[in-house]
């Protein structure tokens, strides 16, 4: 008795895996393709003033501008950044990499944000 119970128990065990691995799979969630595509909107945190908020439209830089990837993200290919497998910048290493490409970028062409509480906003 314990062993037909214990067979039927394994039995219901391997259906409800196979109907859930099936009902994922119908789901589609592609976690390569969200790694490995850039965001539309980015949120950088950082620590200026009480720690404000800067929202980069990636999507408007990179397609609304006709600005290539190179250009703001040097000779790195895109997997340099995109990897993966995700990892967490150091915040210093960003700051250090969005003042020089976005701030020279914006002095350079005379538009766009130049001042600090132009992009720090509360």
């Amino acid at each position: 008795m314990f062993k037909k119970l214990f067979l039927a128990a394994l039995v219901l065990l391997a259906v409800v895996n196979i109907v859930l691995i099936r009902a994922n799979m119908r789901l589609g969630y592609d976690i390569e393709a969200k790694i490995n595509k850039p965001p539309k909107i980015h949120v950088f945190q950082t620590k200026y003033n009480e720690g404000t908020q800067i929202v980069f439209n990636h999507e408007e830089h990179s397609q609304g501008y006709g600005l290539e990837c190179i250009e703001c993200h040097h000779v790195e290919s895109c997997d340099h950044c995109h990897k993966k497998e995700i990892i967490q910048v150091d915040i210093e290493e960003s700051k250090v990499a969005l003042h020089k490409n976005c701030l020279h970028c914006h002095q350079a062409l005379e538009s766009g944000p130049r001042q600090c509480d132009e992009c720090h906003k509360r």
